[in-house]
């Protein structure tokens, strides 16, 4: 019994022209020859052969190709010598096909599209015999006999297209013909009342199977030369000839379509072979050209002929993204093998293996390529391995997964390209595409051509919509949009052809800087790698990536950097030397280096204190969107972006805060007002401004939470009210990243990493010690502000403030009014906002925050409820 996925499954709608009595007369033939000359006769004065110039009967055709058969014996008496014949889509080359077949020699077809240099070497390494003109018009010599060919007497020499290397010739003996035609006749429906339009040239393997499945079935041959006439008239030379099937690539397809393309009545099957075909494909033929007929996806190869079909009646439902090539050909008994040889079982991939009567003799003159890939059976039967994956689903059908070695390992995850070009096909800029693989680099590059008539996408737009389809390692590292893809004279991609990929160095990143600017870089252009030195523009990013990309730097370090000045040189390097030197600058502006105004006006001021290890810029988003008509002051951290020893204590940092206040303002009512870290400090400077006999008349802390080590301090320990029953407080860090402080369970690391950690704990213990002493880049600055700042709220020591205040709270953070009562005495109100300890700040949350401030400031705001 035969494994599940190699028996034969059930055909999706044979035409119901299928006659079994023609049938089992063809299926009686042993040879081409017999059966071209059996058919020739029963159809006599049916059109055999039509194009929109000629057309020629069987009865015809047959009085031609036998004479000339005769001449061709007669002036090549070698029987094992191959005859070269000069075809194009015409009634005259059909006729000269036919007669070297007849006269026992094997035929090679020349493609006139060919290059002199490729058919010089098909010639050379066939030793073929070329069929002239002069040939044609010999007498037919007198006493010439021709005697039968046999069933695996050579019949055809096919020159594989070279995608894979040189070109090989490919024996095919007589008898695979006639099951190339059965196949026609089971999967097709073809017989005597079709018209089988054939838009592929004679000289593709597929087009010849066209002519051989049309002439042993009986079928009227339609030709047109889609490269020489194009395809303007081809709909309605389709209709006006009552063509019942046609037969093409899903390129030709793609090129010719369109939704306004209209039906043609009689068409009842169209058929794509020779590369992967789409379900938009199939959409795009019933939603036009015909609407109720079948489509059919057939597959096969040089070395196998047809190797499967899979028919798609109208009522049937579409696959997502390829096709697959459906049921096995007749006599073609598929396996899907390991490495082990073994079959694997139904949705597993492995090589592609095919066992028949009907496959290639033999490699011309290569023994040891044929040995390679063909075993003999015995009985007539031979296996061939196709070098290609495939893999049978649950239902028996047959999917293509593009060559074995195209396969590429990608962060451990094996990649094939077809699935990534199935996405790419996906997407609506997309007219052609193809994926190639590197496997010596790891990366996949796409090349994708688009349609010129709509919006031609940046690749950084590419990817960012495939990775709403894909897993990142799948995401073409390298991506070229391209007019159209280059192809073969055979109608496939010229790989050859293809524009080489930007080559790319991945040089590491230089400092806290660039390691931070790298993480924009590739969330702003999908990419999951990128070297320090890379272009900006030359990884895919377009103007509108470039815009993303400064508002995220503005968004972080509160830095503005023009689009020109990042032209000039985008790269990580490059903008990362433009961003300290503005931090630098910035630091020069600012005499005290301590105080920042954000927003002028009329009025008292307003003085809000930035958060630890972040600058008073950081504050411009709450600024703006505030009410009323008063200036606003920023204070942040001494040292921070000037040279100078940071503050040791949040009662020092108070102290200097009370000094730069009444530098501006000598005499209150004050309005203070501190983010975070910033909250502890203004609490403190407000605490002892009104124990000086100032008065305060709004307090507002954002957000401003405890260390377990200070909450412990004012409550007496664990209190309720942290975060969870008990557990202790997870503190977000300033780049949103919590750092949980509650105790982990016991790890065993590696001795290199706890050497590692152990290392960067003494290197970040050395740099907030001498915090604001040593000019750092801007991102480790910030970085040793912030552990400085939870160090100094860790031991704070905070006096009591006499007055009530305002704890604006997001809503994810815990309010913890126990612990402040016990440090206000004249209330504390909370205002929950929405977002966490940082989107309360920015856009568009930060909205809600200034309202929530405005409320306080200004006269006539929203009561809000007060906690006691």
């Amino acid at each position: 019994m035969e494994p599940e996925h190699t028996r034969t499954h059930p055909r999706h709608a044979v035409p119901e022209t299928c006659d079994s009595r023609e049938d089992r007369s063809l299926a009686t033939e042993s040879t081409f020859v017999a059966g071209w000359r059996r058919t020739a006769a029963e159809r006599g004065d049916a059109v055999a052969v039509q194009t929109p110039d000629e057309s020629v009967t069987y009865r015809q055709a047959l009085m031609v190709v036998e004479e000339r058969a005769l001449v061709l014996g007669a002036a090549v008496r070698d029987r094992s010598r191959p005859i070269a014949v000069d075809v194009e889509s015409d009634v005259e080359s059909v006729l000269s096909i036919l007669a070297v077949l007849c006269s026992g020699h094997p035929v090679i077809v020349l493609d006139p599209f060919l290059p002199d240099a490729r058919r010089d070497h098909i010639l050379g390494v066939s030793g073929a015999y070329r069929l002239t003109a002069d040939d044609l018009d010999t007498p037919v010599p007198d006493g010439v006999e021709i005697a039968e060919p046999g069933p695996d007497d050579p019949a055809v020499l096919i020159f594989t297209s070279g995608s894979t290397g040189a070109p090989k010739g490919v024996v095919h003996g007589q008898r695979a013909w006639v099951n190339q035609a059965a196949d026609g006749r089971a999967f097709m429906g073809l017989g005597p009342g079709d018209r089988a339009a054939t838009l592929l040239p004679l000289s593709f393997g597929a087009g010849f199977d066209c002519l051989v499945m049309t002439m042993l079935n009986g079928s009227r041959l339609l030709l047109w030369d889609v490269r020489r006439r194009g395809t303007d008239g081809l709909r309605d030379w389709l209709a006006t000839e009552r063509a019942t099937t046609a037969h093409c690539t899903p390129s030709l397809l793609r090129s010719w379509l369109s939704p306004e393309t209209s039906a043609v009545g009689s068409l009842r099957l169209l058929s794509t072979c020779g590369e992967s075909v789409y379900r938009g494909d199939v959409e795009r033929v019933r939603a036009g050209l015909m609407p109720d007929g079948v489509f059919c996806s057939w597959s096969g190869s040089s070395e196998a002929g047809n190797l499967a079909f899979n028919p798609f009646p109208a009522e049937r439902e579409l696959p997502a993204g390829v096709i697959p090539v459906g049921t096995p050909a007749s006599d073609k008994h598929v396996r899907i093998v390991g490495d082990d040889g073994a079959d694997v079982p139904a949705g597993e991939a492995g090589e592609v293996i095919i066992e028949s009567a009907h496959l290639a003799l033999r490699y011309h003159d290569a023994p040891d390529l044929t040995d390679a890939r063909f075993t003999d059976l015995g009985a007539g039967r031979k296996r061939y391995r196709t070098g290609d994956l495939g893999r049978f689903d649950q239902l028996g059908q047959l999917h293509l997964l593009g060559r074995g070695d195209d396969a590429i390992k990608i962060r451990g995850y094996l990649v094939e390209p077809v699935e990534v070009e199935s996405a790419i096909r996906a997407l609506p800029w997309t007219a052609d595409a193809v994926v190639t693989a590197d496997r010596g680099q790891g990366r996949l590059t796409a090349y994708i051509a688009v349609n010129p008539g709509t919006w031609s996408p940046a690749p950084v737009e590419i990817r960012r919509e495939l990775a709403k389809m894909l897993s990142p390692w799948m995401i073409p590292r390298d991506i070229v949009v391209i007019a159209e893809l280059p192809r073969t004279e055979r109608g496939k991609v010229d790989r050859a052809a293809l524009p080489a990929a930007p080559g790319r160095t991945i040089e590491p990143m230089r400092g806290l800087t660039e390691a931070n600017l790298e993480i924009l870089w590739l969330e702003v252009l999908a990419l999951d790698a990128v070297g320090r030195t890379e272009d900006f523009l030359a990884l895919g990013g377009d103007s509108l990536a470039a815009a993303t990309l400064l508002a995220r730097v503005r968004e972080r370090w509160f830095v503005d950097i023009p689009t020109a000045e990042f032209a000039e040189e985008p790269t990580i390097a490059g903008l990362g030397r433009l961003l300290d030197e503005a931090n630098r600058e910035r630091a020069r502006t600012d005499a005290a280096g301590t105080v920042v105004e954000l927003r002028g006006g009329e009025g008292r001021p307003m003085f809000i204190a930035a958060g630890a290890g972040a600058p008073a810029v950081s504050l411009l988003p709450l600024v703006r969107e505030l009410g009323g008509d008063f200036p606003v002051y920023g204070l942040q951290a001494h040292g921070l972006e000037r040279r100078g020893r940071a503050d040791r204590t949040i009662r020092a940092a108070a102290r200097r805060a009370i000094r730069d206040i009444r530098r501006i303002a000598p005499d209150g009512p004050y309005r203070l007002a501190g983010y975070s870290y910033g909250g502890f400090v203004m609490l403190e400077a407000a605490a002892r401004l009104v124990d000086g006999g100032a008065r305060c008349d709004a307090v507002i802390l954002l957000d401003a939470l405890f260390e377990p080590e200070l909450l412990d301090r004012i409550c007496g320990g664990r209190h309720p009210e942290l975060s969870g029953a008990g557990d202790r407080v997870a503190l977000p860090d300033r780049t949103g990243v919590t750092a949980d402080t509650s105790e982990r369970p016991n790890e065993d690391p590696a001795p290199a990493d706890r050497l590692a950690a152990l290392r960067s704990r003494v290197l970040m213990r050395t740099l907030v010690a001498t915090a604001g002493l040593v000019t750092l880049p801007t991102a480790t600055q910030w970085t040793v502000f912030w552990d400085l700042g939870r160090q100094l709220i860790r031991r704070h020591r905070p006096a009591i403030y006499r007055g009530p205040v305002v704890l604006v709270r997001a809503a994810s953070s815990p309010a913890n009014v126990a612990a402040w009562s016990r440090l206000v005495t004249g209330g504390t109100t909370v205002v929950p906002v929405a977002g966490d300890h940082h989107s309360m700040l920015r856009t568009p949350l930060v909205a809600e925050t200034a309202a929530a401030i405005d409320a306080v400031v200004t006269p006539g705001g929203p009561a809000r409820e007060r906690n006691r």
